[in-house]
């Protein structure tokens, strides 16, 4: 069987210094919108409370307010329509997600965040994808470089959009195309996952992932951080710093994202239910002893690959409830040892005495517990 996905293709780009100009001033003019609609928005939704009427977030407002920015602030005719038309339908996402999901409340965005970006979206032939040149509407050609088989797909699948990006350093054409796949084999295998902070992940058959080794990236992005500390914002010897701390931070993650599609596609060609819990990765960020490994591991970023990845190629991929006490529960017997305490790693069951390992243990349960939710 196929199946249609979407796929986001990511170009790193070259852009010369005249192109640089008309790239960051669009991200500009998509950060400039964003946080003027957001807050004529805070403003407007007020007046109306005021007088006991809602004012609703949505496309139709939005397009009036972008349509009153233009008149006021007239630098923003001369930027890319479709990018700045994007940023106010993601806003209402933003709020679509706050009102009914019980996501944060959308916030302004900062110019000192090292990730800036704006999307185009494809209308008629504003976007082209050559072997060495991509044309975006509106800014003209910029080099690209990516593998063969992405100018593979890129020639033979449909472009719905392209996000241009800056991020540490370097800048970036995310193509998101629609394809197909085939789905993979079944195995008649399944899996349950428990993931941590010494071990990666601890499988349901026994196995265990390691985590990555990045202490020596890790070093050295400490050791230009401090270095940029001291020296003057932007001055040569600044830029020539920033340049060795990107680097050093663009291979941790790189190392981490290979690392991660790796795991993620054997575990999709071996498995066909993958089972795992529905972390408070938010919650855990609020731990200060947590939130620095969480932030170097990216789980979220795992979990989301095993996710797509399973959709694409006809795999069942189910996330069991955060507060199911795997660790606790004896997977024999059902016997729930309320006492057990993080750090003991291995405990015996009172009630049939089987000898627990507390992850192995933990991801035979989260199995157990995910074909009970599929079935």
């Amino acid at each position: 069987m196929v199946n249609v996905v979407k796929k986001g293709l990511v170009l790193e780009i070259f852009p010369d210094d005249g192109m640089v100009g008309v790239l960051e001033q669009n991200m500009k003019n998509a950060r400039f919108i964003w946080n003027q609609l957001l807050s004529k928005y805070n403003r407007l939704r007020k007046q109306f409370q005021l007088h006991g009427y809602p004012l609703n977030a949505n496309i139709r407002n939005f397009n009036m307010m972008l349509k009153m920015l233009k008149v006021e602030f007239p630098f923003l005719r001369d930027g890319e329509s479709t990018s700045q038309q994007q940023v106010f339908r993601d806003l209402v996402q933003a709020f679509n997600r706050f009102f009914k999901e019980g996501y944060g409340y959308p916030r302004f965005k900062s110019r000192n965040n090292p990730k800036q970006s704006f999307r185009i979206q494809k209308n008629g032939n504003n976007i082209r994808v050559t072997n060495k040149r991509i044309r975006l509407a509106k800014l003209g050609y910029v080099h690209h470089h990516t593998s063969k088989e992405y100018h593979k797909l890129l020639k033979n699948s449909k472009i719905n959009n392209v996000t241009v990006k800056r991020e540490n350093g370097k800048y970036y054409a995310v193509v998101n195309i629609t394809t197909t796949v085939k789905e993979l084999e079944k195995t008649g295998e399944n899996i349950g996952i428990d993931l941590g902070f010494k071990k990666l992940a601890t499988l349901s058959n026994g196995k265990e992932i390691e985590q990555l080794d990045i202490k020596k990236e890790e070093e050295m992005i400490k050791k230009y951080q401090k270095k940029l500390s001291r020296k003057k914002y932007m001055s040569e010897n600044y830029k020539k710093t920033l340049k060795t701390y990107h680097k050093w931070v663009n291979k941790r993650n790189n190392k981490i994202k290979e690392k991660y599609h790796k795991i993620s596609k054997k575990l999709v060609q071996n498995y066909d239910i993958i089972s795992m819990e529905n972390l408070n990765i938010k919650g855990m960020f609020q731990n200060k002893k947590w939130a620095p490994k969480l932030q170097r591991i990216n789980l979220y970023k795992l979990v989301r690959m095993i996710k797509y990845k399973a959709e694409w190629y006809g795999k069942k991929f189910v996330q069991i409830n955060r507060f199911y006490p795997s660790s606790q529960t004896c997977n024999i017997c059902g016997y729930q040892y309320e006492d057990l305490k993080l750090e003991i790693r291995k405990w015996t069951c009172p009630s049939c005495g089987t000898k627990n390992h507390r992850d192995t243990n933990a991801a035979k349960n989260i199995l157990k517990e995910g074909i009970k939710l599929i079935s």
